[in-house]
């Protein structure tokens, strides 16, 4: 055991928490809706951090587009989750406590990114200024939670404890080697 980390990474467990660090990459993040007396033509958007998808009307259009990309303060904090599940996968986080007190921190502070965009006006018509309402979706923050088990590493119990007895200091195995 290494330093003071209690922890030992189970491999399915480190298999598990690249798959999820990969998919928060995936997972949309954000949508918003247009109202209806929005100068756009698109009525809904979901973003996700390497793709977009939009739809109007009957028509969906999305893929891998640079939007989402310029978007990643918006994105950031739903991959650290991803890379906070690979840390308590491979037993670098200190206790559970920590994997979710970071995951709530990260989902709070995404959140809080996301609520100014719903206050700004996104344009303005006739009638006034249009306010577009970009709805975070949390979707990754619930996985991570709900995988936590899958991602539990084993916990190392003391080798010894108060109660053992005492080692024996002439064994067999130190006169060898120290001939």
């Amino acid at each position: 055991m290494s330093g003071d980390n209690p922890f030992v990474p189970r491999a399915q467990s480190v298999r598990i928490g690249k798959f999820l660090l990969a998919l928060s990459f995936f997972l949309p993040y954000l949508i918003l809706f247009t109202s209806e007396d929005s100068y756009t033509a698109v009525d809904w958007m979901i973003y996700a951090p390497i793709w977009v998808l939009q739809g109007q009307g009957e028509i969906l259009a999305g893929g891998p587009h640079p939007f989402a990309i310029m978007m990643f303060q918006f994105w950031l904090p739903y991959t650290l989750i991803g890379y906070q599940a690979y840390r308590y996968a491979s037993g670098r986080l200190s206790s559970e406590r920590s994997y979710f007190r970071n995951i709530v921190i990260l989902t709070a502070f995404a959140i809080l990114l996301v609520l100014p965009l719903s206050l700004m006006p996104s344009g303005s018509s006739v009638d006034g200024l249009i306010y577009t309402p970009y709805i975070p979706i949390p979707i990754f923050p619930l996985l991570a939670i709900l995988s936590y088990r899958l991602l539990r590493p084993t916990r190392i119990k003391a080798p010894w404890t108060e109660e053992s007895e005492p080692v024996d200091s002439d064994s067999k195995e130190e006169s060898v080697w120290a001939d």
